[in-house]
């Protein structure tokens, strides 16, 4: 076979590996962009209820951070002596839908740690992304790990700027 038609073969296959190369990537980034809405800061107004009947317990304001690659960090508008700050874990479902799952710690006035309390809830963003609302069960354990009780938060908010 003549070289330069191999090194003309090999040379369009190159290109053309390269080229499905970019547009994969560009596909995914363009998914990526697509189920990463929630990234950023948000404030957010939380109101607890109590799961069996529904009626409101308490509500607290707090700021909801989400970084790419599915963790993020609450800072809840709470006294901090009672609460640590919540660590998070998140992924999308769908389009602008999202699944979460936070985790803090109780303690008592002096200091002791009661245990800590999961919540597991799912999240929309709205379509122009400056908002989001939800609900999900937050359930309490001590600090022996027994569950001691739950809750029903719900989430309004409006991203950070």
């Amino acid at each position: 076979m003549d070289r330069g038609f191999s090194k003309s073969i090999l040379g369009t296959t190159l290109i053309l590996l390269v080229l499905v190369g970019c547009m994969e990537t560009a596909s995914a980034q363009s998914k990526s962009a697509r189920y990463n809405r929630i990234v950023g800061v948000w404030d957010v107004q939380v109101t607890v209820h109590n799961c069996s009947n529904g009626t409101p317990l308490f509500n607290f304001s707090a700021l909801h951070k989400y970084d790419l690659g599915g963790v993020g960090q609450i800072v809840p508008a709470t006294n901090p002596t009672g609460l640590s700050a919540h660590m998070s874990v998140w992924k999308p479902l769908k389009k602008n839908v999202y699944q979460m799952a936070f985790k803090m710690f109780r303690f008592d006035a002096a200091g002791n740690n009661l245990g800590w309390v999961v919540v597991r809830n799912d999240v929309a963003v709205t379509e122009d992304g400056t908002g989001y609302a939800g609900s999900g069960r937050a359930e309490t354990f001590d600090s022996e790990g027994n569950s001691v009780g739950a809750s029903c938060p719900t989430f309004i908010g409006t991203r950070f700027q």
